[in-house]
């Protein structure tokens, strides 16, 4: 299962998601087949990461099965772009947000890759 605490931690190392999120106040959820994380973000960092989204809602999701999360986490190349742009991986909510801190959700994906990467993990196992 997917350390939140842990991925929070290392998304506030992460270069690029601090940066590109540096004036991003919002939340990012991931929607991984039934499972749910939601990231509060405010001034390039997380400040509450959560299984259980609070009523109000995401500033924009990334979302689809859990075989097309594998798919873009799976193997040695970090694929959540190609997932995105060839509808695999499905992104709602505010796009104008999710496009213009797209360096901090590469970072995202890049922590989430290296995680499941480092622990061996199957990505059913990240949520």
């Amino acid at each position: 299962m997917l350390d939140i605490e842990q991925l929070a931690a290392r998304l506030n190392e992460h270069p690029d998601f601090m940066s590109s999120g540096k004036y991003f106040d919002g939340a990012i959820q991931l929607e991984i087949g039934n499972d749910r994380i939601w990231i509060k973000v405010f001034m390039g960092r997380v400040i509450l990461a959560t299984r259980q989204p609070p009523p109000f809602g995401y500033t924009f999701c990334i979302k689809g099965p859990l075989e097309h999360w594998r798919f873009a986490m799976a193997g040695k190349k970090n694929r959540l772009h190609e997932a995105v742009v060839t509808g695999r991986l499905k992104v709602e909510g505010n796009t104008i947000e999710y496009a213009r801190i797209s360096r901090a959700v590469y970072g995202l994906s890049e922590v989430m890759h290296a995680m499941a990467q480092a622990d061996g993990q199957a990505l059913g196992d990240l949520t």
